[in-house]
């Protein structure tokens, strides 16, 4: 067993904790976040919903990556907490804690005897299954490695501060701004009221020798948090982390669109493409249908769900289409099988369309064309009444084929030198919408592994687009930045995969660590 983690060395040497929330059950979420410098992640169950499975999934990613990991309850359960603890959750984070009772029974479900009066079980999984492990050693050293952290969010709980903080086993005090400003009549409302109060209960809290948390958006708010002795530094939520970057760059993106002159004008979305209008296009590379409406939400076109790199089952993929249209956005799936029987199971769940990559020939890409088509266009196989059909309601079942054909979005990708040479008549299948380049298996192809920015490989690539929009089909090209907008736009590049959620995170947590990670620890 692990004794003293992450936290509990920092806590007790005095140096900055860096955290964040998972609001995601996806465990490589809470992998990146550690990866991008957290030591602290926590599973944020009480305003999202976690089964005990995805609690533990997300401890062991967490673990593994080198962090601790914390749980915030949804109330104060003398059960459900030390049952969080026996799952291996480092910490506990409890929400609206208004009594010195309250907090008293909160550290008697975290601690053993005789410090508290959690249940003994040396064999469960934050015991190491009991392998290896002195029994002795473990109860008196575990109840160390714990920490505690509560939320003060009421009146309530801020005129009783005082007795809450005596009850020994505090380690950190937060605010819940929003809560803490609803109970004193003003739900939402951050003003100097608020604000005065929460500086008082962080200064009492640093009086009794209990760390206080601190939200952190950047260096300023972290050397500010840290002056005022808020050790405990909060970096936000995944989601929101991933939120926020859909908006900043959706923005921006559409921003530089608007600049081109091109304007909503109420064509289908196929169209669009057919008539080269740019189109905002993210990938979500992991089955998280919140992910996917909060992406449609800040005004992105076409969701393209990774389901080659990453692992969807069937009901992934169902529930992440529902999302998506839910939303009023378009969903393609990026195929990791290209016969025939899956491409119309894809397309039977509702899904708008498909991505095949590595298509390496004419003969190869008509296949994924006539698998995605009803006859006499195609051969997928015909059933009205699935998902892709609305389940038999709103259309004539003598229709449905020939509409369906006609929103149907195909695309292939280009990404081997067979390919390449066999482009010119690729280029030829006319129901094809778009094409899309695979730099990273480009470069491995032309044996330039990895070298996706080697003059070679770019000819390669610039040759590839020239060839295709000779042909006036629509290209997909990268937008990460409103720079790769306005370029690719210019070049006439109208499909712009503007990143993925795992890169938005990534890239946003490791900005924020970047900016404070200079500061005096």
């Amino acid at each position: 067993m692990k004794f003293n983690g992450r936290v509990r060395r920092l806590l007790n040497t005095g140096k900055p904790i860096l955290s964040a929330m998972t609001r995601l059950q996806d465990p490589v979420y809470a992998e990146i976040m550690v990866r991008s410098g957290l030591d602290c992640v926590i599973v944020d169950n009480e305003h999202y919903p976690f089964t005990d499975s995805d609690c533990v999934n997300i401890v062991r990613a967490v673990h593994g990556a080198g962090a601790d990991c914390a749980i915030r309850m949804s109330g104060i359960d003398f059960n459900a907490i030390y049952r969080a603890l026996d799952m291996g959750f480092d910490g506990i984070y409890i929400p609206n804690v208004e009594t010195a009772e309250e907090a008293q029974l909160i550290v008697d479900a975290c601690k053993y005897p005789p410090e508290g009066h959690r249940g003994c079980c040396p064999i469960t999984r934050g015991a190491d299954y009991g392998v290896n492990l002195n029994v002795s050693e473990y109860y008196q050293n575990i109840n160390d490695q714990i920490f505690v952290v509560i939320m003060i969010e009421s009146k309530k709980g801020f005129l009783n501060l005082d007795e809450i903080l005596k009850v020994k086993g505090l380690d950190v005090i937060a605010v819940g701004p929003s809560d803490l400003s609803g109970s004193f009549g003003k739900p939402g409302t951050v003003d100097q009221e608020i604000r005065d109060v929460m500086d008082m209960i962080y200064d009492k809290a640093r009086k009794a020798g209990v760390v206080c948390e601190t939200m952190v958006k950047n260096a300023a708010d972290a050397a500010e948090g840290l002056n005022k002795g808020g050790r405990f530094l909060y970096l936000d939520s995944d989601l929101q982390i991933i939120s926020n970057a859909f908006k900043t760059h959706n923005t921006e993106a559409l921003e530089v669109i608007r600049k081109a002159g091109f304007t909503d004008n109420g064509k289908s979305l196929k169209q669009r493409i057919r008539d080269l209008e740019p189109i905002i296009l993210p990938y979500i590379r992991l089955p998280e249908p919140a992910v996917a409406e909060v992406a449609v939400l800040h005004g992105s076109d076409l969701i393209v769900l990774d389901n080659e790199h990453f692992a969807y089952s069937d009901s992934d993929i169902i529930n992440m289409i529902r999302a998506v249209h839910c939303r009023g956005g378009k969903v393609l799936v990026r195929l990791p099988d290209k016969r025939k029987s899956y491409i119309g199971r894809v397309l039977d769940m509702g899904a708008d369309g498909v991505v095949a990559p590595i298509i390496d020939s004419y003969e190869e890409a008509l296949v994924v064309v006539r698998a995605c088509l009803y006859g006499p266009e195609g051969e997928r196989g015909l059933c009205p009444i699935t998902a892709g059909a609305d389940y038999g309601f709103g259309h004539d079942p003598k229709e449905y084929a020939k509409e369906a054909n006609k929103r149907i979005i195909i695309a292939v990708m280009i990404e081997s030198q067979s390919g390449v040479r066999d482009l010119p008549r690729i280029l030829e299948i006319p129901q094809i919408d778009y094409i899309s380049i695979g730099p990273a298996d480009i470069s491995a192809s032309y044996g330039y592994a990895g070298q996706v920015d080697s003059p070679v490989v770019k000819k390669i690539i610039k040759d590839i687009q020239d060839q295709i929009k000779a042909k006036g089909k629509a290209v997909c090209a990268h937008g990460y930045t409103t720079e790769d907008v306005r370029t690719s736009l210019s070049e006439n590049l109208t499909i712009l995969n503007t990143g993925s959620e795992l890169q938005y995170l990534m890239w946003g947590l490791k900005e924020i660590v970047s900016q404070i990670s200079g500061l005096e620890k």
